[in-house]
């Protein structure tokens, strides 16, 4: 028996030695990536480092330069940061990915001030164009014009009379037509409003204005002729990312965009991380199907399924306790009633989905704590990690509402900077103290998530973190000291909910989101050090290294 012990530990020895001879082997990888210069980690522990190696898709290592040198090896790539930054690649939790893709090809009439402007642009557009064509444009947005007027019909046709003309505001949730536009989509004055939408019209004849609203847009029927597929839209995007420093996007996707994103990852043009978010309404089918929350792999993962509560301030559709302040008679357009959103986000818990709310209205938004609050004292607390889109106007006794249900508040920090403009005017001073309010979510213990809605708002994340820690319109530069500048974030935490928050809202905290050995070696590089530039040199920073999975798919040519 004695000598059989013997045998045994003598055999455990030997085990134990090839073990630990197999992980010195490992550890003394040598790294394909090594970075030089200053890092910033988001690991609260050690958040800055001056080197960090990288090898096999992961971080290898951070730390001092002497203690990243044993990494290096002949076929190890140097890079020196000199005057630049590293950060965690930053990843957009709120993107339309692919429809962004093609808002890069079509007329847009963002940053235009005026219905003068525009008619310009349209009637040198129509000289393009075959007699008869259609107009597309996106982006305009009227609370740029003098007296923050709604556009009309009327506007259109003196320069379009003859080629119908469909135009969505900046934030998607209304269109903007000409006569022949409404005629050629069967739209007058006997048209009823559908369910969670409006036909703007004129109070003295009932006449359509030319302004339609929320689902309303469905029943526009002319079609756009821009010539590109959901591929090369998709693709156009992924260039665009790539060269903005993205390492991931969380994007609207339907069953469609789901294979193309497949399609291009076996392909391996995926050149960033995808959780692709479906909508909500085919939940059947995706059950049918077997699709289930966070299916895929590192580079693409089926995300939440994706509802809508309410509409835009901008569009003045937003679900509110009380009506806007510069319209009395309306408190905004709920897109379900109340029990059938429940229903719906029932049966998303029920079958271990995560749902993402779009939800801007401080209404809408106590609308979907309700629902998260009576799902789960049905089925039981999970972590499903259920996500506020915008979350951007909520009443105080709902802050702490969010950390108690687990719920995300993902929100845009541009949406605050754009619509700072006409915020109190829509709601008033009292209720935009509780607008974009990161501070107070943060003091209450929620989490946040950071992105940018684009096209909503342009995909470029300088803005993001410009916004989130000035609270200052971008484009005019005011007001001195931010707009309710008790909810800025420092420079450090808007990195961390576009890096470590938005890896959360995915389930992915433990493999990205911060530079820590073993995790995704996903890295975005700038050329000048973000924490010692003046805030608005942020704007004017330039990526000059995207690096995901340890490989560099942008760089930044010399000038």
């Amino acid at each position: 028996m004695t000598r059989t012990l013997t045998l045994l530990s003598l055999m455990l020895i030997l085990l134990a030695g090839l073990w630990l001879s197999g992980c010195q082997e490992k550890t003394g990888q040598k790294a394909e990536l090594v970075l030089i210069g200053k890092i910033f980690t988001g690991n609260d522990s050690q958040p800055l480092v001056e080197a960090l190696a990288a090898g096999g898709g992961k971080i290898l290592a951070t730390g001092s330069k002497k203690q990243i040198k044993k990494y290096l090896g002949p076929e190890t790539r140097v890079i020196e940061l000199k005057e630049g930054v590293a950060i965690p690649g930053l990843i957009d939790a709120h993107t339309h990915f692919s429809s962004g893709g093609r808002s890069l090809i079509e007329l847009s009439f963002r940053g235009v001030d005026s219905v003068e402007k525009i008619q310009q642009m349209i009637a040198e557009k129509i000289k393009e164009l075959p007699p008869g064509a259609p107009v597309f444009g996106r982006e305009y947005d009227h609370t740029l014009f003098p007296g923050q007027k709604w556009p009309t019909r009327e506007d259109l046709d003196k320069v379009s009379p003859q080629n119908p003309v469909v135009i969505r505001r900046v934030d998607g949730h209304s269109a903007w037509l000409n006569s022949l536009a409404l005629k050629l989509s069967g739209i007058d004055k006997k048209t009823r409003d559908p369910f969670g939408g409006e036909i703007v019209r004129d109070p003295q004849t009932g006449e359509p204005t030319g302004i339609l609203k929320e689902s309303a847009l469905a029943l526009i029927k002319v079609k756009s002729t821009v010539q590109s597929t959901p591929e090369e839209d998709i693709l156009r995007a992924l260039d665009h990312a790539r060269k903005l420093g993205l390492t991931g996007v969380h994007a609207d996707s339907g069953l469609r965009d789901l294979e193309i994103y497949k399609k291009l990852r076996t392909e391996g043009k995926l050149t960033l991380r995808v959780y692709a978010w479906l909508p909500i309404e085919g939940i059947d089918q995706y059950l049918q199907l077997g699709l289930r929350q966070g299916q895929g792999d590192d580079y693409l993962k089926i995300g939440f399924l994706k509802a809508f509560i309410d509409g835009t301030l901008g569009s003045g559709t937003a679900l509110m306790f009380e009506p806007f302040a510069d319209s009395p008679d309306k408190s905004g357009l709920p897109q379900y009633p109340e029990e059938v959103f429940y229903e719906l986000l029932e049966k998303a818990y029920a079958n271990g989905f995560q749902v993402g709310t779009h939800a801007i209205g401080d209404k809408g938004v106590n609308w979907v704590l309700n629902a998260v609050e009576r799902a789960q004292k049905k089925y039981g607390s999970k972590d499903l990690r259920f996500r506020i889109e915008h979350a951007q106007i909520i009443r105080p006794e709902d802050f702490p509402r969010f950390k108690q249900l687990g719920v995300i508040a993902s929100m845009q920090p541009t949406h605050c900077t754009t619509d700072m403009r006409f915020c109190e005017i829509r709601v008033g001073k009292e209720r935009s103290r509780y607008a974009y309010a990161w501070r107070t979510l943060l003091d209450n213990g929620a989490v946040l998530a950071f992105g940018s809605d684009w096209p909503v708002e342009p995909l470029d994340p300088r803005r993001g973190l410009y916004s989130a820690i000035t609270r200052k319109n971008i484009e005019f530069d005011y007001p001195e000291g931010g707009w309710f500048p008790e909810q800025k974030l420092t420079l450090a935490e808007a990195i961390k909910y576009f890096t470590w928050g938005a890896a959360y809202a995915s389930f992915e905290e433990n493999i990205k989101g911060t530079l820590e050995p073993g995790k995704l070696a996903d890295i975005t590089v700038f050329g000048r050090d973000l924490f010692t530039v003046e805030p608005r040199e942020i704007l004017t920073t330039p990526v000059i290294y995207t690096i995901v999975g340890g490989k560099v798919v942008y760089e930044r040519q010399a000038e």
